[in-house]
């Protein structure tokens, strides 16, 4: 090609250049147009607006409205621009957030001291099981016998009833449905408590309240947020308990988890403790434990593995950061494990226990673009997950970056995952793992609605000691108008998504 030719071709892409960059111009001078519209139709809105300024400065006295839903259950409504947070976020509509205020709340300190007084609810009776008998008193199996009858195989004398054989897990969660907290406290016998040695960590203010709790009842549920240390308080626990112990995990990736802290921080002790995984009921069935430890205990009440809790023990401990069910078996975390210890997440957080990440949630057309997406985040090289619980798309996303893809096959998942700059991991690394270095998480396919799901994804970043984690959602038009309840478990924490379109 000529001389010419160069400066007439380069000429030509000057003038192609030119052209686009006026109609990006034009583009962005009709943008420009449309929003000063907008912002003088709402001054006019609000310049013709009656406002009566008592109302208004009622209205911030009490920005919220509590409205009964249910027996003993309420809804507390706030404006979605208010940071405000109270129990579980069930739906957002129009600018309002509709949470949900129950006993469980209650229980677990997610109700501010401050508005406590505003919710009623019922004395319960100070019923107690013990040994497959309910204690009634003389003043209570009267009433007792009529509301829960279906349970009971007969009265013995006036102050107890002895319960059916395979029910007392149905009336636990029955009980703990009408408020009752039904255990009878087992404090730690002497025989079996011991001062632990050489514990490569201390216990924080409210682990100590929690241990405490547990030594004198011997059942407790610590449902503290990601990264608040349950880990550590099952630890301790398997210290402080003289005799063998097991813990439960959901996963092996779990299994390698407590296997290793427990090599680091109580090795002195590690002859007396097994792991086994939620399957395995039928290799437990006929043993004896002094102490069973269930991780992610919202697990135990599925029918395949609630039989898990009827294994001869003499104390339980039960640890999850999302004791909640979608299948309204929410009753059956606390019947199953014990007098629950919860903790608001954000005191956690303003304590400085554990790091906030930021939200960010890209709407894509497609899988196409979230890899290009993908791409375009990774350039920024920070230590990453990316969660596909779609095995196909994640083999693809894994030969297409060139990184370890940990799923159901992998053996030695905890170490890859220490060790990879980047991995993509399925379901078998969605619950409970901790990388301290973790910088960011990003999600590709999940269980459709799931939020539990999406509260233990992000609860990964809660593990981590590096500064501004990042927590990113990826999903189509589509996933969103079908699955968007799950955003719901990030929003009712008091976490701001950022919505990039």
């Amino acid at each position: 090609m000529s001389t010419i030719d160069d400066v007439r071709a380069m000429g030509k892409d000057v003038n192609n250049t030119l052209d686009a960059i006026e109609k990006m111009k034009e583009r962005l001078d009709r943008a420009g147009t449309r929003i000063n519209k907008e912002f003088r139709d709402i001054s006019e809105k609000l310049q013709t607006q009656q406002f009566n300024k008592d109302k208004v400065k009622e209205f911030w006295e009490q920005p919220y409205a509590i409205v009964p839903k249910r027996h003993e259950e309420w809804y507390v409504i706030a404006p979605t621009f208010l940071d405000f947070q109270i129990g579980w976020l069930e739906k957002t509509v129009k600018g309002w957030n509709y949470f949900i205020v129950n006993k469980y709340v209650q229980w677990l300190a997610q109700v501010p001291t401050d508005l406590q007084e505003k919710f009623k609810f019922k004395k319960p009776l100070p019923l107690k099981v013990f040994d497959h008998t309910v204690l009634t008193g003389k003043d209570h199996q009267e009433e007792t016998w009529g509301r829960y009858q279906k349970h009971f195989l007969k009265r013995e004398g006036k102050d107890k009833i002895r319960i059916k054989k395979g029910h007392e897990f149905k009336l636990l969660a029955e009980m703990i449905g009408d408020g009752i907290l039904p255990f009878m406290p087992k404090p730690i016998a002497k025989e079996h408590a011991r001062k632990p040695e050489n514990v490569g960590f201390e216990l924080r203010p409210y682990q100590k309240e929690a241990w405490e709790m547990f030594e004198k009842v011997g059942a407790v549920g610590a449902y503290w947020p990601f990264g608040a240390g349950k880990t550590f308080f099952g630890l301790w626990a398997a210290a402080c308990i003289r005799g063998k112990k097991l813990i439960v995990v959901p996963t092996t990736t779990l299994r390698e988890q407590w296997q290793a802290r427990i090599k680091q921080y109580i090795p002195q002790y590690a002859d007396e403790i097994e792991i086994f995984t939620y399957h395995a009921y039928k290799k437990l069935r006929n043993r004896e434990f002094v102490l069973v430890i269930f991780d992610e205990c919202h697990r135990l009440p599925a029918n395949t593995f609630s039989r898990l809790a009827t294994l001869r023990t003499e104390y339980r401990i039960g640890l999850s950061a999302t004791p909640y069910r979608e299948d309204g078996r929410t009753d059956y975390i606390i019947a199953l494990t014990g007098y629950p210890q919860g903790m608001n997440w954000s005191e956690i957080i303003a304590q400085g226990y554990v790091n906030k990440p930021t939200v960010t949630l890209y709407i894509l057309p497609g899988m196409r673009e979230k890899l290009a997406k993908i791409s375009e985040i990774m350039k920024d090289e920070r230590k990453t997950l990316i969660y596909s619980y779609w095995l196909d798309a994640g083999k693809k996303i894994s030969n297409w970056l060139k990184v370890p893809f940990v799923y159901g096959d992998t053996r030695n998942r905890l170490e890859i995952l220490k060790q990879a700059d980047v991995a993509v991991v399925s379901s078998v690394g969605g619950e409970g793992v901790s990388l301290p270095d973790l910088e960011r998480v990003i999600e590709v396919t999940g269980q459709y609605g799931s939020r539990r799901e999406e509260a233990q994804l992000m609860g990964r970043l809660f593990h981590s000691t590096e500064k501004e984690p990042e927590h990113i959602i990826l999903m189509t038009e589509e996933e969103l108008e079908k699955y968007e309840k799950r955003l719901l478990a990030i929003y009712e924490k008091g976490f701001r998504i950022n919505i990039v379109r």
